[in-house]
């Protein structure tokens, strides 16, 4: 079974899953988790505290249009810890929203014609309008995720 590891593992198809995301207004816990996964190598305080409380008002305040769908407990616990923020800050919501994809969403990319198209090619040239490459997935977030983990392939 494909899970989010392979899809990360590999650009072209780590991109494929944005854009299949993206054509179902679904794409935010994907993006979530790509930013939580960056947050983790940031080494300076002032950067960290920063762009926690960036994320935190991407995903999790209420008037945000990208914002995820998380229970009150992970929520309140999040808040409580912004004041002094540390490397593993999202990891507890990046498990539960890495559980969400591997049982919804990547189930039913798989079982898509794009991902099918891909297991018989193996490399597609993925386009992507300006209008997606705005949306909450940006492909500046995916190339630094690619950065952070060489053993990803193009």
């Amino acid at each position: 079974m494909l899970g989010l590891d392979q899809i990360v593992q590999n650009k072209s198809l780590a991109l494929l899953f944005r854009k299949f995301l993206y054509e179902r207004y679904n794409n935010e816990n994907f993006s979530f988790w790509l930013e939580a996964e960056n947050y983790k190598h940031i080494s300076s305080d002032d950067l960290r505290s920063r762009r926690s409380k960036e994320i935190y008002e991407k995903y999790f305040n209420t008037e945000s249009k990208y914002e995820l769908n998380v229970d009150h407990i992970q929520r309140k616990d999040l808040e409580g810890q912004l004041g002094t923020p540390t490397n593993d800050l999202f990891i507890p919501i990046q498990l539960t929203i890495r559980k969400l994809m591997e049982m919804d969403a990547i189930p039913l990319f798989v079982k898509s014609e794009s991902y099918k198209k891909f297991k018989e090619n193996e490399l597609i040239e993925i386009e992507l309008s300006s209008t997606e490459r705005d949306r909450s997935v940006t492909i500046c977030e995916m190339e630094e995720f690619l950065k952070t983990h060489p053993a990803i392939t193009k």
